[in-house]
């Protein structure tokens, strides 16, 4: 980094690798995966800016490892519960150094005019239409992962404060804008109730948020239900 400031560490693994203690010294990461034999040729053209980078982190990379769950690679057995990953995060406070669904492009995408549709019923095949513009403002074509997470009341039961519950990869040409919608079927709102054995609507107001990654403010739209059954 001090021979060269425009320095970009590509990082190569199955997982989440921790760069606080130096991520601040080098003007780019890059997490390559393992990308198999035709990896350099790809990371070639990523670099150069023949196609912009367009995936998403499949989890949160946290700040520290004592964020993580804890890890006893001796232990016969181990039971997780509903608190890892970018949930746990949430519940404990803690801010990811790069979150869950984050991912950088060279287009620069801009979220508007989120709007829900709401068809009548609560019957398991009903769905919640979840419309926005999407517009890409960059100088080349790139690809954007919309993302709807949803923040239940949580008053009925412990809950995460945030869930994705729909996704959808939009590729868009440079300053092209289009109106895309994502279905949200009624049961992905519900919990699990174990005394009843199925999936439950909580009555109540229901934040749906359109967000580029899970600490994304982004826009959100509001749903009222009613408390209903759903289905096993």
């Amino acid at each position: 980094a001090q021979a060269n400031p425009r320095t970009v560490v590509v990082l190569m693994g199955g997982g989440a690798i921790l760069c606080q203690p130096w991520q601040q010294r080098v003007a780019g990461l890059l997490l390559l995966w393992y990308p198999g034999q035709e990896g350099g040729s790809a990371l070639a053209d990523v670099l150069l800016g023949q196609v912009s980078p367009s995936g998403r982190l499949p989890f949160s990379i946290p700040t520290h490892a004592d964020h993580l769950p804890p890890f006893a690679p001796r232990a016969p057995q181990i039971t997780y519960d509903l608190w890892h990953g970018y949930r746990r995060l949430q519940r404990h406070h803690h801010p990811a150094a790069y979150p869950f669904g984050f991912g950088l492009s060279y287009g620069r995408f801009v979220l508007s005019e989120a709007a829900l549709l709401h068809q009548g019923g609560q019957s398991v095949e009903v769905e919640v239409q979840v419309q926005v513009q999407v517009q890409n403002g960059g100088p080349m074509a790139a690809a954007t992962v919309v993302q709807v997470y949803l923040e239940p009341p949580g008053l009925a039961v412990e809950r995460p404060p945030r869930s994705l519950i729909a996704f959808q990869r939009v590729p868009l040409q440079a300053g092209e804008s289009r109106r895309i919608s994502l279905a949200v079927p009624l049961r992905r709102l519900a919990f699990f109730d174990e005394q009843r054995d199925g999936f439950v609507l909580e009555g109540g107001r229901h934040r749906l948020v359109l967000a580029q990654h899970s600490e994304d403010p982004g826009l959100a739209c509001e749903l009222e239900l009613q408390a209903g059954w759903v289905g096993p």
